[in-house]
């Protein structure tokens, strides 16, 4: 936990498409969330508050070759396909 609240980023690396699994393994980072207090005296921050201490996120995919389409089949962003992958 220090090392990731001493660091500038947090990468987390994963290969191939974006998938339940990868996103069941990113809940670590919800998790080290839950661990955090600003405050010693403080059972509960906002997150906002927490977001100045914790660093930069980044997510890698490695060996991640895809079509960006919708269901649709038209041309969609990376931002929109992550969203999308995100949506439940």
């Amino acid at each position: 936990m220090l090392a990731l609240l001493l660091g500038s980023f947090f990468i987390y690396n994963s290969v191939g498409s974006i998938d339940e699994s990868a996103l069941q393994t990113l809940s670590l980072v919800v998790n080290l969330t839950k661990q955090l207090q600003v405050r010693s005296n403080d059972s509960s921050s906002d997150v906002e508050e927490i977001s100045e201490y914790f660093p930069s996120f980044l997510w890698v995919l490695r060996d991640f070759m895809l079509r960006l389409v919708d269901n649709e089949g038209s041309r969609i962003t990376p931002k929109q396909y992550l969203e999308n992958a995100l949506k439940p």
